[in-house]
């Protein structure tokens, strides 16, 4: 279920995946919640264009170390320990040319497809790399299980989780199967 795309960078074909280990395997390596390190980036990146780019060092760190984690999470044997020796591999490439296509492939990543059927106050914090981690606990997926799903689908089963005790208005019969 984890979603790979193989993206050109400098004439060599990288490939990428996200699923939903990419924020425990982000916070291992780098220390940092990749929620909040893609948010400020897709800010700081939207503030700024090809032609006047002023991104500051931070933001293309971030951008490396995002690269590297998917790329890494991809191809594990193929990809250097270290990402500067994974940058090194490379010559020049716009960070315009690539940052959409990694941001397409989180946004499917972490897209959901269920609604909550309670009347619930909304929650008012950001996901972060924590509470994502708490939810996959809660539902009881082991480390494992996260390189096989997308963030998007844990989040779809913990909504479901909260959907079970439910009260419908009311339920289908045997007759009501029957006639459909």
């Amino acid at each position: 279920m984890a979603i790979q795309k193989n993206i050109t960078i400098d004439g060599i074909d990288v490939p990428f995946k996200a699923s939903a280990a990419v924020p425990r395997l982000y916070r291992l390596k780098f220390r940092r919640d990749i929620y909040q390190d893609f948010a400020a980036l897709q800010k700081s990146v939207g503030e700024n264009t090809e032609k006047s780019s002023a991104l500051d060092i931070e933001s293309l760190e971030v951008f490396e170390n995002i690269a590297y984690i998917m790329a890494k999470h991809a191809a594990p044997e193929n990809v250097p320990d270290n990402p500067d020796d994974f940058l090194e591999q490379f010559n020049t490439f716009s960070i315009y040319e690539i940052l959409p296509q990694l941001i397409d492939l989180w946004g499917l990543n972490v897209e959901t497809q269920v609604q909550s059927k309670k009347k619930h106050r909304p929650i008012d914090r950001p996901m972060t790399t924590p509470l994502f981690l708490l939810r996959c606990v809660q539902l009881g997926l082991s480390m494992g299980d996260l390189d096989f799903l997308t963030i998007g689908l844990v989040n779809d089963m913990f909504t479901e989780r909260e959907n079970d005790d439910f009260k419908y208005d009311s339920l289908a019969t045997q007759e009501d199967f029957d006639a459909f």
